[in-house]
Order: structure tokens, then C-alpha cells, then sequence
């Protein structure tokens, strides 16, 4: 086996070629990409960002803290946190920008810095995918209320389909306790009707004596 047949059957070497790749195809193909080191400092910018940050050449931006070059960027918090930040929408210079951005971390995974990519600088491109979003988080709004509506409907016994034994005492059982609260109401309602009555003809004996 050569050496070069080994080195694409190792794991290590296959994972740190995919992470070359995937850097490399991200940096032609975004709008634009910066990098920070663990202390906040701009370490990397492509070319291509250079207009879009008022910059004419790289060496404007290296070495300066990350919010001089971009104002409100979260880049340091990927950076203190090691948490990416993989969406997100971030205005600059008037523009709304698509940005993705990820913690960069050395070979034992302690976070050393941060990476960011402007994935587009029009969202024009981007509004069929959002009415596909929009149209999904309505249907599960929808879905929910359905589900809500469903759960608050009202069962009886008498909604429920089975002829075995225990299912058709339950029934009964239901039934008679049912009939026995309403005659109970009913005798409330005649008992409270009756003693209206007798006080109002109190009254009325008192008034005419």
C-alpha cells in the first residue's frame, strides 16, 4: 500500500482535509469572510469584504479590535463562548447580510478565535426560502390550535365504543349518577320555588291584617 492510498484510509487526515475543504470552498464562494483571534483582534479578511467594511487593503483591518471594523459584531461572543452562531442577519452599511459564524479551535478543542461568512449580501435571493418558512411556522400555528381545540373538547361515557362487560357497567354506573344529579338539581330548583312562595304569601297576610 502507498503511502498516499494510507493517508486517504486515515481518519485524522481525511477530517482535516474536509475542514480544509469546506474552509476553502466558504471562502470563494461567501461574499466575504474575518476571522478574530481568542482576544478580539482581526487576525483575517478576504478581499472580497473589503468594500463592503469601507476598507481598501487587509492590512487596514489586522490587528484591530473586531467592533472598529464591524460595529455591534457578536464575533467576540463566538469567541468567548465556543458557541457558533450558524444563521443570523446582520446589517452593515445599510445592507441586511446573511451570516454564518463558528468558533475555531486548536488541536486539543480549546477555542482560539472565531470565523465569520457572509453567505449573501442580497436578500432578494433568499425570498423564496423565507416565504417557505413563513408558510411552515403558519401551518404549525395552525396545527397547534387544532391540537388545543381537540384537547379541550368535551367526552362522556357515552362517546366511547365498546360492548365489553366492565365498558357497559361503566356506562350504567354513569347514566344513574347523571339522572341522580339532575333530579337533585331539580328538587333544589322546586324546594327554592316553593319557599318564595310561602314568604310572599307571609306578606301578603301581614299587609292585609
Amino acid at each position: 500500500m502507498s503511502a498516499s492510498s494510507a493517508s486517504i484510509s486515515d481518519p485524522a487526515y481525511l477530517r482535516a482535509r474536509a475542514m480544509e475543504t469546506l474552509f476553502e470552498r466558504l471562502e470563494k464562494l461567501c461574499e466575504g469572510a474575518i476571522a478574530i483571534d481568542r482576544g478580539g483582534r482581526v487576525v483575517y479578511v478576504n478581499e472580497k469584504y473589503l468594500a463592503a467594511l469601507g476598507l481598501k487593503r487587509t492590512s487596514e483591518a489586522i490587528g484591530r479590535p473586531i467592533e472598529e471594523v464591524i460595529p455591534n459584531s457578536l464575533m467576540r461572543k463566538v469567541a468567548e463562548t465556543g458557541e457558533p452562531i450558524l444563521l443570523d442577519i446582520m446589517e452593515l452599511g445599510g445592507e441586511q447580510l446573511v451570516v454564518t459564524r463558528m468558533p475555531i479551535e486548536d488541536e486539543n478543542g480549546t477555542v482560539i478565535g472565531a470565523i465569520g461568512f457572509v453567505l449573501y449580501d442580497h436578500l432578494e435571493s433568499l425570498k423564496p426560502l423565507l416565504a417557505r418558512v413563513a408558510q411552515l411556522e403558519s401551518d404549525l400555528r395552525l396545527a397547534r390550535r387544532q391540537l388545543s381545540n381537540a384537547r379541550a373538547a368535551r367526552f362522556t361515557f357515552a362517546d366511547y365504543v365498546g360492548t365489553t362487560p366492565g365498558i357497559a357497567q361503566a356506562k350504567q354506573l354513569a347514566s344513574a349518577r347523571g339522572a341522580a344529579e339532575r333530579h337533585r338539581a331539580a328538587h333544589r330548583r322546586d324546594r327554592n320555588g316553593q319557599g318564595d312562595a310561602g314568604a310572599g304569601d307571609s306578606q301578603c297576610l301581614l299587609a292585609c291584617g
